[in-house]
């Protein structure tokens, strides 16, 4: 399980509940903005979680040296992985190549990093989704995420089209509108290796 943002302009005690409630749950990854990737290391101090930053989230709308600058202050915050959005625009406007070509320079700035590509599966539809979570492999993804979380909600046959579509070669998280845990299992029967579930899906605690 991941932990996932499902927060719209939490507040600082929210934010804060919410990494605590998700460390507590023992979660894999915890999912941040950029500017919250500094105060979720400070909270979680040694735990094996890790902080991933969202770059260019959620639908990857940013020029390169905007990714590239958000991506390399998010690492020296102390993200341990970088989720990147890829633009769904390019890929629908038959530009796939564009959009994995952009990747590169992120792929280099990880540095060994988990770099992970979210394709926009709802966006884009299973068939295309799959094609784009095709040139994120290609383009050096070490993990697929299918949706940001505004995206819409995974599906089955999202999950189960991309893992057709690129094999075992790659780590899948089913991601998008998972608001239980409760609902990992189709999820992860369909073939995900992971399920990303929003912070409502854990019992928060006041935090001030």
């Amino acid at each position: 399980m991941e932990g996932w943002p499902d927060l719209v302009a939490p507040t600082r005690a929210e934010i804060t509940s919410a990494v605590l409630a998700l460390h507590r749950a023992g979660v894999a990854a915890l999912a941040v903005d950029p500017a919250e990737v500094a105060p979720a290391r400070d909270l979680l101090g040694t735990s094996p979680i890790a902080v991933v930053a969202l770059v260019s989230a959620p639908l990857g709308a940013m020029t390169s040296g905007s990714r590239i600058a958000q991506a390399e202050l998010a690492l020296a915050d102390g993200a341990d992985e970088l989720a990147v959005a890829m633009d769904p625009s390019l890929v629908r406007s038959g530009k796939l190549g564009r959009a994995v070509a952009e990747l590169s320079p992120l792929r280099r700035l990880a540095e060994g990093r988990t770099l992970r590509v979210i394709c926009h599966l709802a966006l884009l539809g299973p068939d295309l989704g799959a094609e784009a979570a095709a040139g994120a492999v290609d383009g050096g993804a070490d993990l697929i995420m299918t949706n940001s979380h505004f995206d819409g909600e995974v599906t089955v046959e999202q999950v189960a089209t991309v893992r057709r579509r690129v094999g075992q070669r790659i780590p899948l998280v089913a991601s998008g509108g998972v608001a239980a845990t409760s609902q990992a299992a189709p999820l992860l029967l369909a073939g995900a290796t992971r399920v990303a579930v929003g912070w409502s899906g854990f019992p928060l605690e006041p935090h001030s």
